[in-house]
Formats: structure tokens, sequence, C-alpha cells
């Protein structure tokens, strides 16, 4: 039986209790909060599933890594498999010191909380050729295209 979205925003919130996190408005769709949950220190994004699997991409890893690097936060990946109640942590290796430092204590004393410059990993965007909005251009630009696939008017 597929659950409800309320189950799925309740559960959210308990788990981000859970972690010692504030759960973040609509699941940090808003462009102020990010992710699912955050405090001082640590910002998480949480995947829930009843299946035995889960898949993790990279692109999600990433844009956690950006909002953690933008709020000054140290990021963590939270899964939860709901048939068996158990959560994972995912982080970094150079953040489990900072990870397991908050969960200990309930904070983190180290002043750079682990955060490195991001490398750059964005796609580069091809330029699109402008083409300019006037008749002459228009026919310029239908006659390089019959030039180019060796178009012929022909009668029908």
């Amino acid at each position: 039986m597929k659950r409800s979205t309320k189950f799925y925003r309740k559960n959210e919130r308990e788990v981000m209790a859970s972690l010692g996190l504030k759960p973040t408005k609509n699941s940090g769709s808003g462009w102020i909060e990010k992710e699912d949950g955050q405090n001082e220190y640590l910002i998480c994004q949480l995947k829930s599933t009843d299946a035995q699997s889960i898949t993790v991409k990279q692109k999600d890893i990433r844009i956690l890594e950006n909002n953690a690097a933008v709020a000054h936060k140290v990021p963590i990946f939270a899964i939860q498999f709901l048939n068996t109640g158990e959560i994972w942590l995912m982080a970094k290796p150079a953040d489990f010191t900072s990870v397991s430092e908050f969960i200990n204590t309930g904070e983190i004393e180290s002043s750079d909380l682990g955060i490195t410059e991001l490398p750059e990993w964005e796609e580069s965007v091809k330029e699109q050729k402008v083409i300019k909005s006037s008749g002459d251009a228009r026919k310029n630009f239908y006659e390089e295209l019959d030039k180019k696939y060796d178009r012929t008017k022909s009668a029908r």
C-alpha cells in the first residue's frame, strides 16, 4: 500500500527530531531553508523507502553538498528503511569527526566545520547561435538549411 504525503512529512519530522535537527518547512522546497532538516552545525537530506534497497544519485549528494557550503554547515545524508525502522547516515570521511562530535555532545567545537571549497562540477553551457528576427534573417536561415541538407523545391 502506498503511503500518503502526510505520513512522509510526519516521518520526516520525527526522524529529524531523533537526529537533533529541526525539520524544514515543506521539506526544504522553499528558497530560504533547504534540505529536510538542519541545526546550527549540520544540514541533512532524508531518503525513506519501504523497499529492500534505495538509490542515491550523485546529483542529490552534490545538491546537498552545495546547500551545506552555502549555509556553512556539515552535510549528512540520512537513509531510512521503513520496513525495519533503521536509519543510516552517510557523510564524507573528512566530516566524520564533526558528525560524531555532534552526535556525542550535541555541538561542534571546530570553527571551520570541516567544510572545504567545492570543486567545479557544473556543466558548461553551449552557446546558441543568435538569429536576428527580421524577414531577411529568416530567409537566410532557411536558405542555409536548404543548402545544408541539399533540399530542392519540387512541385507536388
